[in-house]
């Protein structure tokens, strides 16, 4: 199947077309902070000032072969910005065992959604954070611009600064937002 990467017995794959799935008795997936995550694995490659947002965007590109969805130098323009991509979790014997949502932008990386009866979010957070983690510095060159849709302050403000997000083959793009 195109654009499924494994790990173990788990498949993960994107969902372009961002079908609403869910199981009847599935057990939800709390959004979780996806930087924190991938943060205390210890494994990622030094960011300089990009977000984890930028390195999560290439490693998605490459271990999907660039079926993400969009293109791997594109335009996008999303209610609050960044990239939201519906993923697919299966088993070898082609069994959904989650549905869930990944949103990327330079203030943080979210994940969300619905874990088949038999299956728990610490094991889809685990898997798919290990499945990440797994050669971290096996990256795809590409960039992203992202509109936000709806700003904070649309109202006073019709142009918003482009926050890139990818990695250019040697410098992960963009810079997280400073805390006030």
């Amino acid at each position: 199947m195109d654009g499924v990467f494994w790990f173990g017995e788990v498949g993960f794959v994107v969902d372009p077309q961002a079908m609403a799935s869910r199981f009847p008795d599935g057990v939800r997936v709390e959004q979780t902070s996806l930087d924190a995550l991938l943060v205390e694995g210890d494994r990622l490659p030094p960011l300089g000032a990009a977000p984890v947002a930028s390195w999560l965007l290439a490693r998605l590109m490459f271990l999907t072969n660039e079926r993400l969805g969009f293109e791997a130098n594109d335009t996008l323009h999303h209610d609050g910005g960044g990239y939201y991509l519906n993923f697919i979790a299966f088993s070898k014997q082609m069994q959904p065992l989650a549905f869930f949502n990944v949103h990327g932008t330079s203030a943080g990386c979210q994940l969300w959604g619905q874990c088949d009866r038999g299956w728990s979010a610490e094991q889809l957070l685990s898997t798919f954070r290990d499945a990440l983690l797994e050669d971290p510095t096996a990256l795809m060159s590409c960039r992203l611009q992202s509109y936000d849709t709806d700003p904070p302050d649309l109202d006073r403000r019709r142009v918003r600064k482009l926050q890139p997000l990818g990695w250019d083959g040697e410098h992960f793009l963009g810079t997280k937002p400073r805390s006030r």
